[in-house]
């Protein structure tokens, strides 16, 4: 089986190391992905970034990355514990949880719905803003030598 932009190669997550249960879930969860990403950003370019979180250096999380995302960064080339150069945890997650705040839910699947909801109605214009301010941080992390920078944004 060939390897697909939407679908990894079989053999390539076998190589990993991977059972065929975890292969079949790691498909499942990366073709989803995909196709998310995808009709967000309407084929343009975008940056997934990782942080060191364990499962992002998994076997079977570099097999999906290799599958998708040829040459991809991985987790090695960002910071550990650099949350303020992440525009998910600096300023989205922020915002989506604004958005699904004071709501109950009943399962985690109905949290997973809300979510997508409340993606799907970000502003495309906060996400390049925010996406675009990622430049400054940067410069803001190396002047204060990678020690607090936020009083210097």
């Amino acid at each position: 089986m060939k390897s697909s932009p939407h679908r990894p190669s079989i053999e390539l997550l076998f190589k990993r190391g991977l059972g065929s249960a975890e292969i079949a879930r790691r498909l499942q969860i990366s073709s989803s992905t995909v196709r998310i990403l995808r009709r967000h950003f309407a084929g343009g370019p975008f940056i997934l970034q990782q942080d060191w979180a364990p499962s992002h250096g998994s076997r079977s999380t570099l097999a999906v990355l290799e599958a998708h995302f040829p040459g991809f960064l991985d987790k090695n080339l960002w910071p550990a514990s650099s949350p303020d150069l992440n525009p998910m945890d600096f300023s989205v997650w922020g915002m989506l949880e604004g958005k699904i705040a004071g709501k109950v839910f009943a399962t985690v699947d109905d949290l997973k719905a809300a979510l997508e909801v409340a993606w799907a109605s970000l502003d495309d214009g906060y996400l390049r803003r925010t996406v675009n301010s990622v430049k400054k941080r940067l410069r803001a992390c190396v002047k204060a030598r990678g020690s607090n920078f936020e009083i210097l944004l």
